[in-house]
């Protein structure tokens, strides 16, 4: 049975995701990848990001038969902007089988051959099935809270499935337009099924244990994830999503309404990241390694997949000292510009 692994990007270029990365990881085991991008925005007086997301993506495209690039219009002012665009993505495949990747997400070389045999031995009963997360925080080091942490990424082509908000979980909003959700309880980007119901993995490719070690059994599937990887790359993504979950939430009723403190200055939504010399970040980055205290632990004997490795070294990241008590920074320099 074939493969189809979906996706959407915003502002790749702009946050540096490594999302040219994460094509290149699925497209040997994937018969077609599709990636919904944003495109420049008649409803918001044609604004754009123009930060050359979709010429990179159309050049890959241009060279890869099996990926094809999507670029709509998003509605900024929907709540459910990321479950949507997750949706949208997901309607353009036509394999028999799915899998749903981040834009900050890779696979690891070994298991392809486990991928591979998963669709050469889908079951017509498979539902969702969830593989493991290697969540990489802040250099070398692994969040253990969520080393062992589920995601429900593969699933069959049904029109059945798709993401967004849970019925139980909708509060209308007064435009009788779009739906929120209330802090906290949704992402508003899970499986859901076409009539609103949650929809949960029920088949697991990872063993669901909290250990390094999980992360090396032979039968499961992890995924790399690198969104805390570097955290002054994080913290500039600030300013897109920080309104996307506070739209979500609530926090703010349109685009047009969207405030945030960062700096003391108010964010332009459509501008460029707002970024800071690396050395202002050091006592953010100490309290932050200080809250997950116990739950880092150094990523002994797990490497970055090989197409990582020039990504991975244009981090800004923070070094901490045995006791994190020596911050020392590495790339010392300006947020990248590709």
């Amino acid at each position: 049975m074939g493969l189809g692994v979906y996706s959407y990007i915003i502002r790749g270029v702009d946050y540096d995701l490594p999302f040219v990365e994460m094509i290149k990881s699925v497209l040997p085991i994937a018969d077609e990848v599709c990636i919904l991008t944003h495109k420049t925005n008649e409803k918001y007086g044609g604004k754009d990001f123009n930060d050359g997301t979709l010429d990179i993506l159309k050049s890959m495209e241009s060279a890869e038969s099996n990926l094809h690039i999507y670029a709509e219009e998003f509605d900024f002012n929907n709540p459910a902007i990321d479950g949507l665009s997750k949706a949208i993505s997901r309607s353009k495949c036509k394999s028999k089988i799915l899998m749903q990747i981040d834009s900050d997400e890779v696979l690891r070389e070994q298991d392809y051959p486990k991928i591979e045999s998963l669709k050469s031995n889908w079951k017509s009963n498979y539902g969702i099935i969830t593989c493991g997360v290697i969540n990489w925080f802040n250099g070398d080091y692994i969040n253990l809270a969520a080393a062992g942490w589920a995601k429900e990424r593969f699933s069959p082509n049904d029109g059945r499935i798709t993401h967004g908000i849970p019925t139980e979980l909708r509060v209308p909003e007064s435009n009788g337009k779009y739906y929120r959700t209330n802090p906290g309880v949704t992402d508003g980007a899970g499986y859901i099924d076409s009539e609103g119901n949650r929809m949960e993995g029920n088949t697991f490719m990872c063993d669901p244990g909290n250990l390094p070690e999980d992360i090396h059994n032979p039968n499961s599937i992890y995924l790399h994830h690198y969104s805390w990887y570097s955290l002054p790359r994080k913290w500039a993504m600030k300013q897109t999503w920080h309104y996307f979950w506070g739209r979500l939430q609530g926090k703010y009723s349109s685009l047009e309404d969207y405030r945030i403190d960062l700096d003391g200055n108010r964010v332009d939504f459509w501008g460029a990241p707002k970024k800071r010399p690396p050395h202002s970040y050091i006592q953010a980055i100490t309290d932050e390694v200080k809250r997950k205290g116990k739950k880092l632990v150094k990523a002994k004997n797990i490497d970055h997949p090989e197409i990582m490795r020039e990504w991975v070294d244009r981090q800004i990241v923070y070094i901490p000292g045995r006791i994190f008590s020596k911050p020392i920074m590495k790339n010392i320099g300006v947020l990248p510009q590709r």
